[in-house]
């Protein structure tokens, strides 16, 4: 039985892949700050200078990751406006939103935090496209006027945003449960009151 050889860009798409999950399931347990090259290497089982000869530096690894995050989240954003039980489409977005920051606390910090945001206009243009598809289910909720639409979007955004960083900082997902529920009523009450 013959084997078909690996590509040059399966071998890259391989052993950058293994980086970028070794990285995500070190930030995920431990955080952002046992991220190293060394300890992203020996999690993912190839050499130090192959993670070198993908990513520059950390810092551009760690950019990667945050474009992937970003771009899970959006599409997760796209998936969850469909679905029947949520109800709408709003309710869906905010929904795939704030599962996101529970589930992924230190990748949502990363992926949305100043420190890189500031520095990477690819993380900024990425924000952006997962702002648009969360902008589109309330540009199609009826009971907003059509006038107030893209207004409300930017508001719920920045709102959802804010209420996200307070959710991921708490350290190890220990969140008060009275914050908690006031939290998810008061966006609760905001996206899904009546008429």
């Amino acid at each position: 039985m013959t084997t078909k050889p690996r590509t040059l860009l399966q071998d890259a798409a391989g052993i950058r892949g293994k980086a970028l999950d070794a990285a995500a399931a070190i930030l995920a347990e431990q955080g952002v700050e046992a991220l190293n090259l060394r300890a992203i290497a020996e999690m993912a089982g190839i050499g130090l200078a192959s993670i070198y000869h993908y990513f520059e530096n950390k810092e551009a690894l760690l950019v990667s990751l945050a474009l992937m995050g970003l771009e899970d989240l959006r599409r997760d954003i796209l998936d969850y406006q469909q679905r029947p039980e949520f109800l709408s489409p709003m309710r869906g977005g905010a929904r795939a939103f704030f599962h996101f920051v529970e589930t992924r606390p230190e990748l949502f910090s990363l992926m949305l935090g100043e420190r890189l945001l500031s520095r990477h206009s690819e993380l900024r243009e990425a924000e952006y496209r997962m702002f648009e598809a969360y902008k589109a289910a309330v540009m199609a909720d009826d009971r907003i006027p059509q006038a107030r639409r893209e207004n409300a979007a930017h508001a719920l955004w920045a709102l959802g945003r804010g209420m996200a960083a307070i959710i991921a900082s708490y350290p190890a997902g220990q969140r008060p449960t009275d914050v908690m529920a006031k939290l998810s009523a008061g966006a609760a009450w905001l996206i899904d009151r009546p008429d």
